[in-house]
């Protein structure tokens, strides 16, 4: 068969490109993608792909009016917090300021409108250039976000057949591109029972294939642990950045500073490592934690795009499976690292307001209250008492409850396996 992908965020999703290098294995893949993004599309592409660029988005004062429409009065997941927040993360790391007084004001605007424009109806309106080449596709494989409406809505009237992963746990709760027209595969039962109730999904065009991304947990557990090599000569607690909003990474580094003078002062031979967020477009901020005495800064793996190699996921979950436990403000690492022996705590404390662009608002998205803190509130550190706490008593068997809930919850297979379901699936 010859396989149709369409992509976005090429470069900083090392698992996609994993899975279709198995696929290519067996059959030819087209990727799909903007022209903007073709250099760096290419140069990370598995060897024997054929890249295409998408051309179907025609300018016209319809296909304008229709977008503003949209933009206004597009219906919304039901986890509103979510899809907010992620709003409010794209003004917030707008660089010009008038820009980002705009979007918010916009996004005032929005709140108070009705929410009536489905996103099958929007897409039904679009007027398309059909010039893109897909007439030799079998079929199609796009990823949530969706690249380009104006290439799903031409899919979909020629009935083509189109398949859309839900590339992440969070997708179901913030995005607005779920169309009850195609068929979704995603990481779980509990994920997809967010999309239908968050999205509207009838669950008979919902999949469970599992998540891609956990393909290097699979890997990495297939390792002698014998033969892992330890990163740090010290005990030490990992701490997962988490945040890429502009407006709050400085309360997350807040919580982290507050977190090390506690680590300080109950385990004061213990470090705190940790680790940058990789699509943080400024890593400057991170640099005055450097001052601090029982802090170690794990950014090493960073490129000169968001790609990272394959050996620094591995070595990440090395320093996940040697520490003595795991902490963050809400990051699919903390559930990656459920699948060691290593504990998992999500921090809950250092916002300043509770609404709006706030941490407060970040650490109780959807799927973090859901899928991390229901499961165990015994590992929801709400304050330094309670961090005191935990880093005493970091070996109780309580706080690896966790990990037994999660593995259950979330089938793991070779990106081969997951490769395989995801075609034929």
């Amino acid at each position: 068969m010859k396989i149709g992908f369409v992509v976005s965020f090429f470069d900083f999703r090392n698992d996609v490109r994993r899975v279709m290098a198995e696929v290519t294995t067996q059959h030819e893949i087209v990727i799909f993608g903007h022209a903007e993004h073709e250099a760096k599309i290419r140069s990370h592409a598995p060897q024997g792909a054929e890249f295409r660029v998408i051309d179907e988005a025609k300018k016209s004062r319809w296909n304008n009016t229709w977008e503003r429409i949209y933009l206004l009065f597009k219906r919304i997941p039901r986890s509103e917090n979510n899809f907010y927040l992620m709003e409010l993360f794209k003004v917030s790391n707008q660089p010009d300021a008038r820009v980002r007084a705009k979007g918010r004001r916009l996004l005032r605007l929005i709140k108070l409108l009705p929410k009536v424009i489905s996103y099958d109806f929007f897409l039904n309106r679009l007027r398309f250039k059909s010039q893109t080449q897909i007439n030799d596709i079998d079929q199609f494989i796009c990823f949530t976000a969706i690249a380009d409406d104006y290439f799903l809505a031409r899919l979909l009237r020629q009935k083509t057949k189109v398949k859309v992963y839900v590339y992440s746990w969070d997708h179901p709760c913030k995005h607005i591109c779920f169309s009850k027209r195609v068929q979704y595969l995603c990481w779980s039962e509990g994920i997809k029972a967010d999309i239908v109730e968050l999205q509207k999904i009838p669950p008979h065009r919902i999949d469970v294939v599992g998540a891609s991304q956990f393909g290097y947990v699979y890997d990495f557990l297939q390792l002698d642990p014998a033969q892992l090599t330890r990163s740090y000569p010290f005990e030490y607690i990992y701490f997962g950045c988490a945040i890429g909003i502009t407006d709050l990474v400085l309360d997350e580094i807040n919580v982290i500073r507050s977190f090390a003078k506690v680590l300080s002062e109950v385990q004061p031979t213990w470090k705190l490592v940790v680790r940058a967020y990789p699509v943080l477009s400024k890593w400057e901020y991170y640099e005055e934690l450097r001052e601090l005495p029982n802090l170690v800064l794990d950014d090493g793996f960073r490129t000169k795009d968001l790609s990272v190699k394959d050996d620094n996921i591995l070595e990440k979950f090395e320093k996940i499976h040697f520490a003595k436990g795991f902490f963050h403000l809400g990051t699919t690492m903390g559930l990656e690292a459920c699948f060691t022996d290593t504990p998992s705590f999500i921090v809950d404390y250092g916002s300043r307001s509770y609404t709006g662009l706030s941490l407060h608002s970040f650490i109780h998205q959807h799927q973090n209250d859901l899928h991390l803190r229901d499961l165990a509130p015994q590992n929801v550190v709400a304050d330094e008492y309670w961090l005191s706490h935990v880093l005493r008593q970091i070996d109780d068997p309580d706080f690896v409850a966790l990990n037994g809930a999660v593995q259950e919850r979330y089938p793991l297979k070779s990106f081969k396996e997951f490769a395989n379901d995801l075609i034929n699936r």
